[in-house]
């Protein structure tokens, strides 16, 4: 297995269960427990868990959430960032809703605008299969599971880019001025991609909380992005920096 797919399930199962541990990961991968203990000081290193003796734990303090605990993470944020992207919707729009946790705040809030909306995550779709205004279309791949029921994969990737959308929002794991915008699975990174290729215009919704991170798979530069909506905690300086790459930023 390649290192980066080793690292990939090591965030997987963090995801999913909150810790590892270094046997249980060793004769799961067939690899020696030094180089697991490599591997999590790497990961360490890139801000995506905490080691403790024997293996390692999810971080509290702005790493990476197990999935069924990201939802509650900044909340208020998230539903902040959501309103102020409402917006940005009008009526008749062709929009991609990418998968995530603030994107879902987005669906919730759509009320019965008449639109087409395009996703790849089952949570999203049953949000709005009671309105009838939107007509609803969803992604075919394989479904990932772990409580983010997201669809990916080649499928979901053919899916998507035969579509032409008006607008894209967008979720990041994590965003960095240098690496610019990274999730955990090389499958996650493949569909953002695709929506990406298949929209106008580009608005991407990350709380602060994702700035200066990196993940593991990088999916895009910054300047892909046409405008980025975020929360008031970003510095002044990071501000100044965006917009002098041609970003327009929404602070809210």
């Amino acid at each position: 297995m390649l290192t980066i797919k080793r690292w990939e399930e090591i965030v997987r199962i963090l995801e999913r269960d909150g810790s590892v541990d270094v046997n249980s990961l060793s004769d799961r991968f067939g690899v020696t427990a030094k180089t697991i203990r490599q591997d999590l000081a790497e990961l360490e290193s890139r801000g995506l868990l905490k080691r403790v003796h024997g293996g390692a734990v999810y971080k509290s303090n702005g790493g990476i959430f197990p999935i069924r605990e990201r939802k509650q993470h900044n909340l208020q944020e998230k539903e902040r960032i959501a309103k102020a992207a409402l917006k940005y919707i009008e009526d008749g729009d062709t929009v991609i809703l990418d998968g995530g946790s603030t994107t879902l705040q987005l669906a919730k809030q759509l009320g019965e605008t008449k639109l087409v909306v395009i996703t790849n995550d089952l949570i999203i779709a049953g949000e709005l299969l009671s309105r009838e205004a939107i007509t609803l279309y969803l992604s075919g791949g394989r479904l990932r599971r772990e409580g983010v029921y997201t669809l990916l994969g080649r499928e979901a990737e053919r899916t998507i880019i035969r579509y032409h959308a008006n607008k894209l929002f967008l979720g990041t794991s994590a965003l960095d001025f240098e690496q610019g915008l990274t999730v955990f699975l090389e499958e996650e990174a493949e569909i953002k991609k695709a929506m990406i290729s298949a929209a106008k215009e580009i608005i991407c919704l990350a709380d602060y909380n994702k700035f200066h991170k990196t993940a593991l798979v990088s999916f895009a530069p910054l300047q892909k992005i046409n405008r980025l909506i975020t929360d008031d905690r970003i510095p002044e300086t990071d501000l100044k920096y965006l917009k002098g790459r041609g970003i327009e930023v929404e602070v809210v």
